[in-house]
């Protein structure tokens, strides 16, 4: 049995250097994206946000606590 040569037909996708919206599909619905990945994730941020902001707001009083312990 011998090879039967096929011919191929073959097609190239280019973009154009002068193209201007080669990534506006990544920027498209960008608020309600950002809100559903919220809204998906929202106990891990909680959990991750809290202890953060938490250990901020306890050194900034215990820092104002010094700074007015010398005063009266």
């Amino acid at each position: 049995m011998g090879k039967v040569p096929v011919r191929l037909k073959e097609v190239a996708y280019t973009i154009s250097p002068y193209h201007q919206h080669v990534m506006t599909g990544l920027w498209k619905d960008i608020p309600y994206k950002l809100s559903k990945k919220f809204h998906e994730n929202w106990v891990s941020a909680f959990t991750l946000v809290v202890p953060i902001v938490g250990t901020y707001m306890y050194a900034e009083n215990y820092r104002e606590n010094e700074k007015l312990h010398h005063r009266y």
